[in-house]
């Protein structure tokens, strides 16, 4: 592994993360606080000794606004990780109070919470202050049978390792468990880094979409498009400068050199299809013939059919730039774009259908496309 993977390390306040780090960097690096609250920002450390670095944090349960702020700045710093504009978080550390006997629903909550961004990044429970050999099966039980219980939507932590940093003072027991925490930690790694990987490209294309699916509603819904856009019924779509831009809008989101061959073969295909070929004229009948439309005013029902084909055309056009820029292509068979298109107008008059049978004859252009985007977006 070339580059160290970052651990973040959280848990409840006065659990011993700090202390926990301490020890496995080999030096005092965190604050310590005997149980109290002491870090105030997360912190990265790390050792020339390890292929990894700890990221401390505030600790919960110290207040509600305290856990808000901890659990806002974690998955900050996850969705930042995932854009590469601050270090890639690969794992977690959970840290519990072994002697607190306490792992509950809302325990796992504010983690799920904190792994809301990537709900599938891995996770270590650290069962910390484990004095006592005799009560870990008891506590690694307690947190399995939690996690089956309320992790709906993370499953299972990969590991739970009882640990013993710091034995206290007057005590004779030796510290334990932390051999097998960096060795679990180390041998995970790997799979680690290729799932954050595959995180920070889903990320990207949920993220892209998202950005072409605004583009879109913003062309459909604004007056320029749904109030100007002629059209003649019932041959054709006219493209506007409008939706040209919109195409290639949306081919710019996807980082698509708009010089290339290939782009400029894709966007003309989608054009074709979505504006005078028998896909688009086809739509078109189709949606000034739904029930509860038809007696609409000429520039109503223009203006509402204008606002649903670029609502197609956008949302067509997301799914086919994704696949170019994930190279799911054969450059040499565009046929494809075609079976797209159609799908997406069949869609749209089919929800437009529906949509409109639950508006009682009082239609408002500008609110049906939203509920249209809605459900398209929804199922795109």
């Amino acid at each position: 592994m070339a580059e160290k993977a970052n651990i973040l390390v959280l848990g409840t306040s006065g659990a011993g993360k700090s202390t926990l780090i301490n020890t496995v960097i080999g030096r005092e690096v965190a604050k310590v606080g005997n149980g109290k609250h002491v870090t105030e920002e997360m912190q990265m450390y790390e050792s020339d000794d390890l292929n990894f670095r700890l990221i401390d944090s505030r600790g919960f349960e110290y207040n509600f606004w305290n856990t808000k702020k901890t659990v806002k700045d974690m998955r900050i710093w996850l969705r930042e990780g995932l854009q590469d504009k601050k270090p890639r978080i690969h794992m977690l550390w959970f840290c519990v109070d072994a002697t607190s006997k306490r792992f509950t629903r809302q325990t796992v909550r504010t983690v799920e919470e904190v792994k809301k961004i990537w709900k599938d990044v891995p996770i270590i429970v650290v069962l910390t202050k484990s004095f006592f050999v005799a009560e870990d099966e008891e506590n690694i039980e307690m947190v399995k049978e939690t996690f089956r219980k309320f992790a709906k939507k993370t499953g299972m932590p990969i590991a739970i390792i009882p640990v013993l940093a710091e034995p206290p003072k007057g005590m004779d027991i030796l510290p334990r468990g932390i051999e097998k925490l960096v060795r679990t930690t180390e041998e995970n790694l790997d799979s680690a880094m290729r799932d954050a990987d595959e995180a920070v490209r889903d990320f990207d294309l949920k993220y892209k979409r998202m950005k072409a699916q605004a583009l879109t509603l913003a062309a459909a819904s604004s007056g320029a498009v749904v109030g100007a856009v002629p059209i003649a019924f019932p041959d054709a779509a006219i493209l506007t400068p409008m939706e040209g831009a919109l195409i290639t809008g949306i081919s710019k989101i996807y980082n698509l050199d708009q010089t290339e061959d290939l782009t400029k073969t894709v966007i003309a295909r989608i054009i074709e299809a979505g504006t005078v070929s028998m896909i688009a004229k086809t739509a078109l009948n189709q949606l000034k013939l739904i029930p509860g439309l038809a007696n609409l005013a000429a520039d109503v029902l223009n203006a509402i059919v204008a606002g649903a084909i670029v609502l197609g055309i956008g949302e067509a056009s997301a799914i086919i730039m994704e696949r170019v820029y994930t190279g799911k292509i054969d450059p040499e068979n565009l046929d494809w774009i075609n079976k797209i298109v159609e799908g997406k107008m069949g869609m749209i008059v089919k929800k437009m259908t529906e949509i409109s049978a639950g508006q009682q004859g009082k239609i408002n252009p500008a609110a049906l496309l939203k509920i249209l985007a809605k459900e398209m977006f929804k199922i795109g």
